[in-house]
C-alpha cells in the first residue's frame, strides 16, 4: 500500500497516541514518531520533517500554541481539542482543529483534506514561481527589444522578430538572446 503521508502523533496520553497510530497505519499513513512532550515534538519535527502533526492541546512542558510558534514554518497541525479551546486556537493560528469526540472516518477525512490542501498549495506555489520566471524573462526581452529599437532603428515588431530569428537559428531561448544583446550594449 502506498504511504499517504508522514505523521507525528503528539499527545500527552501515550495510550491514546498508540491507538491513533494503529488506526492511521491501517489507513496507509506513515507514523514516524510518537511524542508526549512539547520538547520531544519540536526535536522530532526538526529531525523527521513530517507532513502533519496530530496533536493535543497541552503537554506537561508546554501548550500547543508554544509548540506551534516554534514549528509553524516546518509542518501542518491537526489538533484534537475540547470545544472551548477550538475557537481559541483557530482564531490566531492556521491549525486545523477537530473535537475530542472523533470517529475513525472523521479523523481520516480531516487528515485527507489537510493533505489535499497542501498538494493544492504546492501546485499554486509552483505556478506562481513559473509566472514570476516568465515575467522576469519578459522584462529582459522587452529591455533588449528597446535597446535594438534605440541602437538599430528597428520597429518594435522588427526587433522582436530579429531576436526570435536568432533564437531559432541558434537553438537558444529568447531570454538568453535578449541577455546577450543587453550585455553587448553595456
Amino acid at each position: 500500500m502506498e504511504q499517504k503521508g508522514r505523521i507525528i502523533i503528539a499527545l500527552a496520553n501515550i495510550d491514546t497516541a498508540t491507538k491513533l497510530k494503529s488506526l492511521l497505519m491501517q489507513e496507509g499513513y506513515d507514523i514516524i514518531a510518537l511524542c508526549t512532550s512539547g520538547n520531544e515534538l519540536i526535536r522530532s519535527v526538526m529531525q523527521y520533517s513530517p507532513d502533519l502533526v496530530l496533536v493535543g492541546y497541552k503537554f506537561r512542558d508546554m501548550s500547543l500554541l508554544d509548540a506551534y510558534e516554534t514549528l509553524v514554518d516546518y509542518t501542518s497541525f491537526l489538533a484534537i481539542v475540547n470545544e472551548p479551546y477550538k475557537s481559541y486556537i483557530e482564531e490566531d493560528t492556521d491549525i486545523y482543529c477537530i473535537g475530542t469526540k472523533i470517529s475513525n472516518v472523521l479523523l481520516t477525512n480531516a487528515i485527507d483534506l489537510i493533505f489535499q490542501s497542501k498538494r493544492r498549495i504546492k501546485k499554486l506555489k509552483e505556478r506562481v514561481e513559473q509566472l514570476e520566471h516568465n515575467l522576469e524573462d519578459r522584462k529582459i526581452i522587452e529591455k533588449a527589444k528597446g535597446l535594438l529599437m534605440e541602437t538599430s532603428g528597428l520597429t518594435e515588431n522588427e526587433a522582436f522578430r530579429y531576436m526570435q530569428k536568432i533564437s531559432m537559428d541558434s537553438g537558444k531561448r529568447m531570454k538568453d538572446i535578449a541577455s546577450l544583446i543587453i550585455s553587448e550594449e553595456q
